[in-house]
């Protein structure tokens, strides 16, 4: 007998669009919470960010739209090499098997797939952009280092200008916690038909 491959299988963005059906959209704010929580953070602040960036310089020229309005979470503790690797896991979060971290299920982070296609973060010396579309950057994500003569000198330094300023970020040293940009969805896309202006996400926070 002869066999041929066969099996069940579900996409990333199947995977995704199916996780944020169990996420309601304001749940955002508690699950980054619970992150930051167990992350050891004694600090958390959201920040609606209604700002336009350059879009000269940019790791790929689609990125250019989402260089707009964003919502801005930091806490102060910073990713270790292990929290890089559970991000990654989208179906098996990090935190499963230690049931002294609220976030256990390690799900959470996907609800900002609510608002954005292209979620970002800074932490310590490292930057990531993800792209699960692989419709903007090309591929599913990226993960680099930051200059550490600041990014005067970096050939894309547009990409990473919406970050500088916020909470101590300059650049010039190691950022002392965790920074993530999530610029708004301006249109529907594979993973949602979601669309948030700044109005809608400041009143969102005001009601809860």
């Amino acid at each position: 007998m002869s066999f041929q491959s066969y099996g069940q299988n579900e996409t990333l963005i199947s995977s995704i669009r199916n996780i944020i059906k169990d996420y309601p959209f304001e749940s955002i704010f508690k699950e980054f919470l619970q992150n930051a929580d167990d992350a050891g953070a004694t600090r958390y602040h959201v920040i609606v960010d209604a700002r336009s960036h350059p879009t000269d310089s940019l790791f790929y020229n689609e990125m250019k739209a989402w260089q707009g309005p964003a919502i801005l979470i930091f806490n102060n503790a910073k990713f270790k090499e292990t929290d890089f690797e559970s991000l990654m896991q989208i179906r098996v979060g990090g935190k499963q098997g230690d049931d002294t971290k609220i976030g256990k299920h390690g799900l959470g982070f996907n609800s900002c797939y609510h608002f954005t296609d292209v979620p970002s973060f800074i932490s310590g010396d490292s930057f990531a952009f993800l792209d699960p579309q692989e419709k903007y950057l090309s591929q599913r994500g990226i993960r680099g280092h930051i200059p550490n003569n600041g990014i005067g000198g970096f050939s894309k330094k547009d990409q990473l200008i919406p970050f500088e300023g916020i909470e101590g970020m300059d650049f010039r040293s190691t950022f002392e916690g965790t920074l993530f940009r999530l610029p708004l969805r301006k249109e529907p896309s594979d993973i949602t038909d979601s669309i948030f202006t700044t109005k809608k996400v400041r009143k969102l926070l005001t009601d809860i």
